[in-house]
């Protein structure tokens, strides 16, 4: 049987001998490389787009799901109970980022101003909003209504042994929002980051910021998605 032997070619240099495969790239190389650079950067945008959509959509369900068990809770024990949201003054990682439920003991009779209570004790642990999904504000978004961030009653609460404030959107026994008593029942969720004490939105379309608006009932604490104004 004959065997064939082949030899790669070499390229001398002096007395030193380099592989064919140790030359240079071609220019039309590097252009076929960057073209298909540039095809799978264009191939990934809508999978980035899809990972913020869903991580939004996911968000929603998780503050539909605490108001719920929120009002649930007060209607089963009788006890006024608040979905929390903390105050951007909380920290990088937990303003306007995280979602608690909590039993609330009334200091005064609630009013049309809302009255005074406090927080008597948390009834499971605190959730974090999926990806940088955060709880935004009015002037971050630029939206004509106020949201729950922008309610002026809040509650000092411990958490991670440090006493932060949040805003708190509070059930009565009866499963009707009695806190804040006035103002628009919305929510704001999108892609952001807070430092110093100040929250950014991080996601944009063309001159406007991103978010979806959720708008809550005060009968029956269930939320609508609307389309920002």
């Amino acid at each position: 049987m004959m065997r064939f032997a082949f030899k790669q070619p070499c390229f001398s240099l002096g007395r030193a001998k380099l592989p064919c495969c140790a030359r240079g790239f071609s220019l039309t190389e590097l252009l076929v490389v960057m073209g298909i650079l540039m095809v799978l950067l264009a191939a990934a945008a809508p999978v980035f787009m899809k990972s913020s959509q869903r991580a939004r959509q996911t968000a929603r369900e998780m503050v539909k799901g605490h108001l719920q068990r929120a009002r649930s809770h007060a209607i089963a024990t009788g006890a006024s109970t608040a979905v929390i949201v903390p105050d951007y003054s909380a920290g990088n990682e937990i303003g306007g980022k995280m979602l608690g439920i909590a039993e609330v003991n009334w200091v005064s009779t609630p009013t049309a101003s809302g009255g005074a209570y406090q927080i008597s004790q948390m009834l499971q642990r605190w959730e974090s909003l999926p990806g940088s999904v955060h709880v935004l504000s009015q002037a971050t978004t630029r939206h004509p209504r106020t949201t729950i961030m922008e309610q002026s009653l809040r509650s000092p609460m411990m958490m991670a042994g440090k006493t932060i404030s949040g805003a708190v959107i509070v059930f009565s026994p009866t499963g009707q929002i009695i806190s804040p008593a006035n103002g628009a029942m919305e929510i704001v969720l999108g892609q952001g980051s807070v430092k110093a004490g100040q929250v950014t939105a991080t996601e944009k379309n063309g001159n406007r910021v991103s978010y979806d608006l959720l708008q809550i009932n005060r009968l029956t604490g269930r939320t609508r998605q609307i389309d920002p104004l």
